[in-house]
């Protein structure tokens, strides 16, 4: 009920904000830069190369940091999941069909609410190595940047523009797939390459929503740029800089897989002697062995935040190589 009740409030207050401010804060999205700006600049391929080093670069000067800033980027919205549960506990109905609307909403609401904090979160990630780029010390406060006055509406815009965003395009891939199979899905696998036809289908459409907001956060955390045109702007410099980009993708396709594999060349081992050392212990023994596990798993999964941290960083270093002097020509 609390929840509940919290959540209204929210709706109420962001409401009256929104509508008291409608015009203004309707002129500030949509509208054009009015200082000089810079063109983006067409790089080489080998400059995804760089952009991947320069984020260890970041990285490591302040490892353990990034690390703890990357675990309060996950655990704020598991925090949130957990106390919606909890809130929700002995409501949730038992069968689809005596599903609310009422618990419906409540859940689109919190996952929106994530959401929108996650694009906060970036932007303060993007002030945060932009200072430490530039020699500054780490500040834990500019984490969240992103979550003030200022900047709260803009990463709210680039939130709900990302969802239609998204939309849109699925629409698009849905289209020619559904006139090439004239509506019946099943006859994808009479046709030549159908599965090979989708998959490009499904690649374009991510790269496009990719470009379209790979360059947002940067842009509106560290120069201000109006969220429609940060989408314009992204667009542009990533069209431009597609090889650059591509042997980025590339590197990181193939860090994320040798993760993936001494991940799992750790845990086959361990089932093992899980598994062994439960039969030879009993329950009692089973149980303290499954203990220890999920704390392997825990600090095994520690490990992955290194790559993430280094990928939310990589959305600096794109940035600052591609507009070295800043998008805005500040002179």
């Amino acid at each position: 009920m609390f929840y509940d009740i919290m959540i209204i409030f929210l709706i109420h207050k962001l409401g009256n904000y929104f509508y008291g401010n409608f015009a203004t804060y309707a002129t500030y999205c949509f509208a054009v830069p009015n200082s000089p700006v810079n063109q983006p600049k067409r790089l080489r391929a080998s400059e995804g190369v760089n952009w991947f080093a320069e984020s260890w670069r970041i990285f490591n000067k302040y490892k353990l940091k990034w690390i703890g800033a990357m675990v309060l980027f996950f655990l704020i919205p598991i925090a949130l999941g957990l106390l919606s549960s909890y809130a929700a506990e002995g409501s949730q109905p038992m069968t689809f069909n005596q599903l609310s609307l009422g618990i419906v909403i409540r859940e689109v609401i919190i996952n929106l609410f994530v959401y929108w904090g996650s694009y906060c979160f970036l932007g303060g990630i993007v002030l945060l190595a932009h200072q430490t780029a530039k020699g500054a010390n780490f500040n834990f406060g500019s984490l969240f940047a992103g979550f003030s006055t200022k900047k709260i509406g803009s990463f709210l815009v680039l939130m709900l523009m990302s969802i239609v965003a998204m939309l849109l395009l699925a629409l698009v891939a849905v289209i020619p797939i559904m006139l090439l199979t004239k509506g019946n899905l099943s006859a994808l696998e009479m046709l030549p390459m159908g599965e090979s036809l989708v998959f490009i289908i499904m690649l374009m459409v991510i790269s496009i929503g990719s470009m379209m907001f790979w360059l947002t956060p940067a842009l509106v955390m560290l120069e201000d740029v109006r969220p429609v045109a940060a989408i314009k702007v992204s667009l542009n410099a990533c069209f431009r800089n597609i090889p650059a980009f591509l042997v980025y993708s590339l590197i990181w396709f193939g860090v994320i897989m040798a993760f993936g594999l001494a991940m799992t060349l750790f845990a086959i081992p361990i089932i093992f002697v899980l598994g062994v050392g439960g039969q030879l212990l009993g329950a009692g023994g089973e149980q303290q062995i499954w203990e220890v596990f999920i704390f392997l798993t825990i600090l095994s999964g520690s490990v992955f935040t290194v790559p993430y941290s280094m990928m939310a960083i990589g959305l600096y270093t794109s940035y600052h190589s591609i507009f070295p002097e800043g998008y805005l020509n500040k002179r």
